[in-house]
């Protein structure tokens, strides 16, 4: 005998009905979201490389067009006298004694000019024979402004340079006087009233 459904199974069926809808509505939306999000992610990915290549680009070419050759000045050059090497200045020394000739070039007699020619040359540098000579080599060099190797020179017997010496520092210098080569000081009371000026030959 077939069995009719009564009231309270059609109400078990529509409740079972019911709660498998929300159930199987919920299953499918969670596969959708599983499958786009991925493919979301997967095309998201070159269009944040190209961005991010694309201000790359930007700030390189930014960078190109702001660049500017930098110029970096020269930094000043000291003006070093020639005679401040040591070895113009030891040779000057080591010529102290040698005995005095007028006209004389050379260590068995020396004039004044012909003192300070010699030692020059002996540190690669050439100086005109005369005493009037050798004042217009070089560059003018205040008294105050000496420098080790400068050339003093002195009003003696004439008018003008007349005499010359090598300025040795500490307010001294070489020289051949009638007595030889030796040295003396600028503050003597003769030189000191006798001088004329300095040069730096480089």
């Amino acid at each position: 005998m077939q069995s009719v459904p009564t009231s309270t199974d059609s109400v078990a069926v529509a409740v079972a009905v019911q709660t498998k809808k929300p159930t199987e509505q919920a299953a499918v939306q969670s596969v959708k979201q599983v499958a786009v999000q991925p493919a979301k992610k997967a095309a998201a990915q070159p269009a944040k490389k190209a961005v991010v290549q694309a201000v790359k680009s930007a700030n390189v070419q930014l960078v190109k067009n702001n660049t500017k050759p930098v110029q970096v000045a020269a930094s000043p050059k000291k003006q070093v006298s020639r005679s401040n090497s040591s070895d113009l200045v030891n040779n000057a020394l080591s010529l102290i004694g040698d005995p005095y000739s007028y006209g004389g070039t050379s260590p068995s007699g020396f004039d004044c000019s012909g003192y300070t020619q010699y030692v020059f040359k002996g540190s690669g540098s050439s100086l005109p024979r005369t005493t009037a000579g050798q004042f217009g080599a070089g560059s003018a060099v205040s008294k105050d402004q000496l420098q080790s190797g400068d050339l003093v020179f002195f009003t003696t017997y004439a008018a003008g340079a007349s005499h010359v010496g090598i300025y040795i520092g500490g307010g001294k210098f070489v020289h051949a006087s009638n007595s030889g080569v030796r040295s003396s000081s600028l503050s003597e009371s003769y030189y000191a009233s006798q001088y004329l000026g300095g040069r730096r030959v480089r």
